[in-house]
């Protein structure tokens, strides 16, 4: 792997950061002090991402001449809108916390941060769509991305807005635990049609359904986990907060914060490490 795992914790930092900063600003359209508690752990996943992200440029000092393909490098746009979110949700926290300005101006400030990271994940998920590897150039690159920031963006929230022990913690709870669920079943549901394309793909394709095959342990680990976590582990939080059990609601959201971490950590691993280029077999 090497320097790869610079890119499966950039890509999981960055993911987390932007669904945690939509799934805030989803949840706080009309009351904005329930955003407070989560807004700073946006920016400093973002920050922890981009440094990461450094460690796999062959010269870290070139970054910005990265950004100057915009019209024809998603790598550019990437870099571009990460960037460009990070700003943003740079001016938004100072808006948020310092500021007396209208909720409504904050709002639009957040989900313009918000649409900004989208856009940079987009970008990023077609750095990969657009190779040499079959295993990347299909849909569900796109939807374990977008899923991944889905996922654990609605845990942390949970995590983080449950500690601030904030009103309404019930229906933030199953708003929560639904976006998880959602973003577990889209990667639960979309693994097995595509290890059967890559087993009906070129060269390149089945080498990867091979490797896979081989890490299988690891592939059922991450899918177990995920389950376990975003699945069982959110629900029993729900139903122990239902019953006062205030204690128990947090032990169980802690759980699974790990478990889907855990998950995601090991599932992007398998995407960098099985990933074969399409001159396999070729001379």
């Amino acid at each position: 792997m090497g320097k790869e795992w610079a890119l499966v914790l950039f890509t999981l930092l960055a993911q987390m950061s932007v669904g945690l900063m939509i799934v805030a600003q989803a949840l706080n359209t009309k009351q904005r002090e329930g955003i407070k508690p989560v807004l700073l752990w946006v920016g400093v996943l973002m920050a922890a991402s981009m440094l990461i992200s450094l460690g796999h440029l062959g010269s870290p000092l070139g970054a910005p001449r990265a950004i100057m393909n915009l019209k024809t490098s998603w790598l550019s746009r990437e870099i571009f809108f990460s960037a460009g979110f990070f700003v943003l949700w740079l001016i938004s926290y100072y808006i948020e916390v310092r500021t007396q300005v209208s909720d409504g101006t904050k709002a639009a400030l957040g989900w313009l941060a918000g649409l900004c990271g989208v856009i940079a994940l987009i970008s990023m998920a077609n750095i990969y769509v657009h190779t040499i590897l079959p295993a990347w150039e299909t849909a569900y690159t796109h939807i374990v991305f977008y899923s991944t920031a889905l996922v654990l963006g609605a845990i942390l929230y949970a995590v983080l807005n449950y500690r601030a022990q904030r009103e309404g913690q019930e229906q933030m709870l199953k708003v929560t635990t639904i976006l998880a669920v959602i973003g577990i079943a889209l990667q639960v549901v979309s693994l097995p049609p595509y290890l059967v394309s890559l087993g009906a793909g070129p060269a390149a394709a089945r080498a990867t359904a091979e490797l896979l095959l081989g890490a299988a342990p690891v592939l059922v680990l991450s899918q177990a986990l995920a389950v376990i976590g975003g699945l069982v582990f959110t629900f029993l939080a729900l139903r122990a907060y239902s019953g006062k059990g205030t204690a128990l609601t947090g032990q169980w959201l802690y759980g699974a914060l790990v478990l889907l971490v855990v998950a995601e950590l090991a599932s992007r691993y398998l995407f960098y490490a099985t990933g074969v280029n399409i001159m396999v077999g070729q001379f």
